[in-house]
């Protein structure tokens, strides 16, 4: 069957929609593909001149024959290009597979594709007819648990946030005034790329950040010389206690990693520590009304197998409310996140 079989027609003149094959074919067989090119460095091997997949493979120390199947299917997507004579060269789409490409996508294609997310989705079956975070069966643990021993999964999947970070931050940075507050405590920071650039535009503010020890430790974006001095880095657990005294909370795509009981211990140790008059903002993606093209959503299948879970506004306000915060507004930005603002009751 070929592909403009499957497509369907659609109503009022429109383009043809998608058939279901177009949604699952290549699909996941696509995922694995770039990662198979992202955690070899294909893109950074290829550099400007276009080479041959025997030179390719040679530089990766793999099987050449089999490389080359991959990056030949590649090509039909546009991620590289293939030669009359056989050799490949970068396209702009392969060109974000490299580190250090400013729109680099390589860390999400690591993690993307790494055994700790695709395990758990291969099992969603089971988590569906369960109820049972995939993860957690398959692994006998939390995923955050398990990084805690598993050095190597923890550092592809704070890269993937950290790049994550980077590339939301110019449009959260558009959409909201950070430079009012005196204090921000990043709660569940990370690597601190946002609390970086949160404090780069807001020159007389101070921040904290705060996550596990042995995440805070690769805060390297903290240590700039024009932000060092007006920034704290406090390892921590944050269902235990979180630093006091700050006149804004940020919970930047935290709440999303959790059910509703975990996502309440963690705002009552915000609640116990914000000052009175402060404000607790949270960035997520806000899952939108029903029938709308939403990503976001995906994301939520995704949680299933590992334990959190995508909200709308309202379920967002209600858990708020019972977490010791009324919500005030939803600030929209440009990218896929929104910052939910709250204070307090």
């Amino acid at each position: 069957m070929t592909q403009t079989q499957r497509l369907q027609p659609a109503p009022n003149g429109r383009a043809p929609m998608p058939g279901v094959m177009d949604l699952i074919w290549p699909g996941a067989f696509v995922v694995q593909s770039i990662h198979v090119v992202a955690r070899l460095g294909i893109a950074d091997v290829l550099g400007p001149e276009p080479r041959t997949a025997d030179e390719l493979a040679e530089a990766a120390q793999v099987d050449a024959p089999s490389l080359k199947r991959i990056l030949r299917a590649l090509t039909t997507l546009g991620v590289f290009a293939e030669d009359t004579d056989g050799r490949f060269r970068h396209t702009d789409m392969s060109q974000t597979l490299r580190a250090g490409h400013p729109e680099s996508v390589r860390a999400w294609a690591l993690m993307l594709g790494a055994h700790f997310v695709w395990r758990p989705l291969g099992d969603l079956y089971e988590s569906v007819r369960t109820g049972t975070p995939g993860f957690r069966r398959l692994y006998g643990e939390r995923f955050f648990e398990w990084s805690k021993t598993h050095p190597e999964d923890g550092a592809v999947f704070n890269a993937a946030m950290t790049s994550g970070s980077a590339q939301r931050l110019p449009a959260i940075l558009a959409a909201f005034d950070f430079s009012r507050f005196e204090r921000i405590i990043d709660v569940g920071g990370g690597h601190g790329a946002l609390l970086a650039g949160i404090l780069a535009v807001s020159q007389k503010t101070r921040g904290v950040l705060y996550d596990l020890p042995n995440v805070v430790s690769d805060a390297e974006a903290l240590r700039a010389p024009d932000i060092v001095e007006r920034c704290e880095i406090v390892g921590g657990d944050f269902f235990e206690s979180v630093p006091p005294d700050g006149d804004a909370y940020i919970l930047s795509r935290v709440i999303h990693d959790w059910d509703d009981n975990a996502a309440l211990k963690i705002l009552g140790q915000c609640r116990r520590a914000i000052r009175s008059d402060g404000q607790l903002l949270l960035i997520e993606g806000v899952s939108k009304p029903p029938n709308e093209p939403d990503p976001n959503k995906f994301l939520d299948v995704w949680f299933i197998g590992g334990g959190g879970r995508e909200r709308t506004e309202a379920e967002y306000r209600a858990l708020l409310r019972s977490g010791g915060f009324a919500l005030e507004r939803v600030v929209p930005t440009d990218g896929p996140s929104a910052i939910l603002e709250s204070r307090p009751v």
